[in-house]
């Protein structure tokens, strides 16, 4: 009987640790719903070294100047300050392996309230459901356009300033509706991205005096883009097409075209985009405002890159009298600490005659700025 014993005793040895090794590889379920919070923010001190000289103030005593430049004229010279431009606000949440949800407010620098505070607009507010089918997720809500998202993302500079389509106000970074992502290959080579919305953005419509935040009529946005990428070369053809609301004086729609393309190398990154806007009116000539852009980043060390950038833009090729723009930027990304970004940086724009057009600026724009940015996060819970 002892032998038998010192054998069951060995027996017991050995499968112990098997037995707890096996109970360490059990896997759990995962913990639903999971979120995370993160979010962004970015802002300046700037100086408008040029621009209009002549100052006009308001009843209350304030310069009514413009300070930032923008597809909307010249600034104004000697207005100087701090400014918040951006701040965003997300949560993102896993309800199960297969659907999301995301919820995003922003702050706008020049979007107030009635007592000119600091203005909040929801962002983003929408459903993810994951691989609806082979490679492809569905979206629902107040959801990203595709028009400027993978260029914009290739930039890296947003908080520098928008991409050419963007500051031109050819499109909106979100709007109310639904969209498929997906990719047509398995190995990720070929993307696509197709949306409908109501192509108000994130604004309300106005209908006969009353405000309403949503467009119910029988006119929609299209949105279609085709993201090629192999290794460090990104090709992405874009185009969206809206008919007129019925709600505008004259039958029209406008279609907007787009070309990107971006080439990572080691160390230094370059892209271009061009983009045309083709506005139809019935019985009148067609507008057809169209740009391109030219953009490059590079990186000295893990603290301290440079970034350039230069925009020519014609506000209406059709028209023989107008008023065209070359928007320069070049500046120095420090990053002291991780997510924390300090950037000296200059952005000018010069105004180019074509014809006899009307309200041809004087001065052209020059504004150095000190650009401050920062992100962060709240892991997982």
């Amino acid at each position: 009987m002892p032998r038998y014993t010192g054998w069951i005793f060995f027996t017991l040895l050995v499968a112990a640790p098997c037995a707890a090794q096996t109970a360490a590889v059990t896997p759990t379920a995962p913990d639903f719903p999971r979120g995370r919070i993160s979010g962004t923010m970015f802002g300046d001190y700037f100086y408008n070294l040029v621009g209009d000289p002549i100052h006009v103030y308001d009843a209350s005593g304030a310069d009514a100047g413009k300070q930032s430049i923008d597809a909307a004229g010249p600034i104004t010279k000697d207005l100087n300050g701090t400014q918040f431009r951006r701040i965003y606000f997300q949560l993102d949440n896993d309800l199960t392996i297969r659907i999301s949800t995301r919820f995003r407010l922003e702050v706008d620098g020049k979007s107030l309230t009635s007592d000119s505070k600091l203005g909040v607009n929801v962002k983003g507010a929408y459903l993810q459901a994951k691989s609806v089918y082979p490679r492809g997720d569905l979206f629902v809500g107040l959801i990203q356009t595709p028009i400027w998202e993978n260029s914009e993302e290739f930039w890296q500079y947003r908080s520098i300033e928008k991409t050419v389509a963007d500051f031109r106000g050819l499109g909106g970074s979100a709007d109310l509706g639904f969209g498929l992502k997906g990719f047509a290959d398995p190995n990720h080579h070929f993307g696509y991205s197709a949306m409908m919305g109501n192509g108000n953005g994130q604004k309300a419509l106005v209908v006969s005096g009353s405000v309403r935040g949503e467009e119910i009529d029988r006119f929609k946005k299209l949105y279609f883009a085709l993201p090629v990428r192999f290794t460090d070369l990104r090709v992405e053809p874009y185009a969206d097409y809206e008919q007129a609301r019925t709600n505008v004086a004259g039958n029209f729609d406008r279609a907007t075209y787009k070309i990107f393309a971006g080439y990572e190398f080691r160390k230094v990154a370059v892209g271009a985009e061009g983009v045309e806007r083709v506005n139809h009116r019935a019985g009148q000539l067609s507008q057809q405002p169209a740009g391109f852009s030219l953009f490059a980043r590079g990186v000295a060390t893990p603290t301290l890159a440079a970034f350039a950038r230069f925009d020519h833009w014609q506000s209406n090729r059709n028209a023989k009298d107008r008023i065209d723009s070359q928007l320069y930027i070049a500046g120095i990304d420090w990053q002291p600490i991780k997510d924390v970004h300090v950037m000296p940086n200059v952005e000018a724009t010069q105004y180019i005659r074509v014809g006899n057009p009307a309200g041809f600026p004087a001065h052209h724009d020059l504004q150095p700025r000190i650009t401050f940015y920062y992100r962060f996060s709240r892991p997982q819970s």
